[in-house]
């Protein structure tokens, strides 16, 4: 009875361990002009995955952010990815979005952030479908500085995201239903580092070894 209790929690954890996928990735975002509250940014990305499919991702987003006020802002911008899959094949996507974010002081130091994205994927060279996607994000911000200069301060990022798309096309992996983050931020004088862990939860029938992705993040703002 013990051997076979042993056996089963072993096979549960092996299962459970096998349904998890590892990534890695790095960002470099900059400001290239600013002026009035209007921001165009410049950004530019590398996810790898480290189970059998080889899976890499490369992209360059290019954004406009337009501030109303202190609280709301409009953005969009074009997003361009390029995969590397030697199983379901290399492809290149053109992603159009658009969207809104309000930010709430709630007390000293901790704001709530919302934000509303519209995307359009495009997918080429390969046999995807193009759809829209909404998604829906929630986050909050903690300041570690006792002072009102935030310039050298230390911050920690909680956020939460939902995806609305019911079925996944065919051949695409890692198509997300929702998405948990934690970064830690550092602000130094002329540059921000964040560094922090993203748990994605896939859509069951997308083309994914597991369910389920675990990514270590490092994202540069210059």
């Amino acid at each position: 009875m013990k051997n076979s209790l042993v056996i089963f929690c072993l096979f549960i954890s092996l299962t459970g361990f096998a349904q998890q996928e590892f990534f890695s990735e790095a960002g470099l975002e900059k400001a290239v002009f600013s002026k009035n509250r209007l921001s165009v940014i410049l950004e530019g990305n590398y996810k790898h995955a480290y189970q059998d499919s080889k899976w890499r991702r490369l992209g360059i987003d290019i954004g406009l952010q337009r501030k109303l006020n202190s609280n709301w802002m409009l953005f969009g911008g074009i997003v361009n990815y390029y995969r590397f899959d030697q199983e379901l094949g290399n492809f290149y996507e053109l992603r159009p979005k658009v969207g809104f974010q309000l930010i709430t002081p709630m007390i000293k130091n901790l704001s709530l952030k919302q934000r509303i994205l519209g995307e359009w994927r495009n997918f080429f060279l390969s046999k995807h479908q193009h759809y829209l996607r909404a998604r829906y994000k929630i986050a909050l911000t903690y300041n570690f500085s006792k002072h009102n200069d935030s310039s050298k301060s230390w911050s920690l990022l909680p956020s939460f995201e939902w995806y609305f798309l019911k079925d996944p096309i065919s051949q695409e992996r890692y198509s997300n239903s929702r998405e948990f983050s934690l970064f830690i931020s550092r602000n130094l004088k002329d540059i921000k580092i964040k560094l922090g862990y993203i748990r994605e939860v896939f859509l069951l029938n997308s083309d994914s070894f597991g369910t389920e992705g675990n990514t270590i993040s490092l994202r540069v703002n210059l």
